[in-house]
């Protein structure tokens, strides 16, 4: 039997970040083999119900628009011992045969539910939450159009962007009733009443911006 679980991250890391996430969480729950960016995990939530499965999970991380994608490949299958109890109930009283089968049921949920709360954990940690993301996305629009416009330089525009994307909070997009304009030096936010630039120091006169 083979089953799959997957989870789209919205994050600003790499994927080989993420697969080092994963692998340090696997490692809580399971047997791990790592190759490369390839994990393999065994076991997982073993406990004495699992002696009658045997799962083997193959853990891949993609780098897609906006994040990455967590995928977890399952090959499930009964055990040995799941076969030893399941005859030996077939030949005792009543219907004894069924508890091999409703523990090996329980287990593959068991599983499911174990790879799932990886997912969770890691996206916890690296994950951006939409609006958050949205929003850097739309800086990085207004910032573009600063550009274009002439308001600030290219390496300003390089500089505010790797702020973004590192996760810093730049105000791009002031509410109306607390921006003057731009500096018309280094083209920043200059807030309402302002005569001074906060990210060059100097003494401007405000330009009006269309915000």
């Amino acid at each position: 039997m083979r089953f799959e679980v997957s989870e789209q991250i919205h994050t600003r890391k790499d994927a080989s970040t993420i697969v080092n996430a994963l692998d340090i969480q696997l490692r809580k729950i399971s047997r791990v083999a790592r190759q490369g960016d390839v994990i393999t995990a065994r076991a997982i939530e073993a406990s004495f119900g699992s002696i009658n499965r045997h799962d083997r999970t193959v853990f891949t991380v993609q780098q897609v628009e906006g994040g990455v994608l967590c995928v977890a490949e399952v090959t499930y299958r009964p055990s040995a011992a799941f076969w030893i109890f399941f005859i030996l109930g077939l030949f005792a009283y009543g219907l004894l045969f069924w508890i091999p089968i409703i523990f090996y049921l329980v287990q593959k949920k068991t599983v499911r539910s174990a790879i799932t709360d990886v997912f969770a954990r890691v996206k916890n940690e690296f994950g951006v939450e939409g609006k958050a993301f949205s929003s850097d996305v739309e800086g990085l629009a207004r910032l573009a159009e600063l550009k274009d416009r002439g308001i600030i330089s290219g390496p300003e525009f390089d500089s505010k962007k790797r702020e973004i994307l590192g996760g810093a909070a730049i105000a791009v997009q002031p509410a109306l009733n607390t921006c003057e304009g731009y500096c018309n030096r280094c083209g920043s936010v200059l807030r309402t009443g302002s005569r001074f630039c906060s990210s060059c120091g100097a003494t401007v006169e405000t330009q009006q911006g269309n915000l």
